[in-house]
């Protein structure tokens, strides 16, 4: 995904848009698709580079959209290469839909010899089988109470926990979430003990 903030958080690491190959877009959600005209903004600007990026129908349309009302019109394509998901990848792409309030993909993307499974938004689904024994479960915890997440299309903490475990996933990294008291960060780690709470530009070293 590429949130608002994306490209600031790339030029914290000295990096340009065009040293980017690949972007996978959850949904159609300002929070994680609305940085896509920013960032292509910077991209036009760098000297090379064409990045690949893949989503639900209406990437290409949004992003044209939104670039035109604030910097004027452009042909995208000159910089974003749109790939569908059912192309070949240099690594191996699955995908299944999610349960939020628009379209939404769950990504499994197996990249040397790891697997990492990336929720976007959803409401709580099974993913014992999407998910088994992944690498790295990246689920969203967007609301605390499990009444609010399920009328706004999110996931608790302590059902995303319970998912990680049912996957039997070795590590659960939650992300979109508010701040966490210690009680509720217990009651995750007693549920799934390898959960990470990481927070903007944390850097994950893969184990081996």
């Amino acid at each position: 995904d590429c949130s608002p903030q994306a490209i600031q958080s790339l030029r914290k690491y000295n990096l340009a848009p065009n040293q980017i190959d690949y972007i996978f877009i959850s949904h159609l959600h300002g929070d994680h698709s609305g940085g896509l005209p920013f960032f292509l903004l910077n991209l036009k600007n760098c000297e090379s580079g064409v990045v690949t990026i893949s989503g639900p129908p209406g990437l290409k349309k949004q992003i044209t959209n939104v670039y035109a009302e604030y910097f004027g019109d452009i042909d995208i394509t000159e910089y974003f290469k749109f790939k569908s998901l059912t192309s070949e990848y240099p690594f191996s792409l699955q995908y299944i839909e999610g349960d939020h309030s628009v379209l939404d993909y769950v990504y499994k993307i197996k990249l040397d010899d790891k697997i990492i499974v990336y929720t976007g938004d959803t409401r709580p689904i099974d993913l014992s089988k999407f998910a088994q024994n992944a690498d790295y479960l990246i689920h969203e915890a967007g609301e605390i109470d499990s009444n609010r997440a399920h009328a706004f299309a999110h996931t608790t903490p302590i059902q995303a926990a319970e998912i990680a475990k049912n996957a039997n996933a070795k590590n659960l990294i939650l992300i979109h979430r508010a701040n966490f008291n210690q009680e509720l960060i217990d009651n995750i780690h007693s549920i799934f003990p390898n959960t990470l709470l990481p927070n903007d530009l944390d850097i994950i070293e893969s184990t081996k």
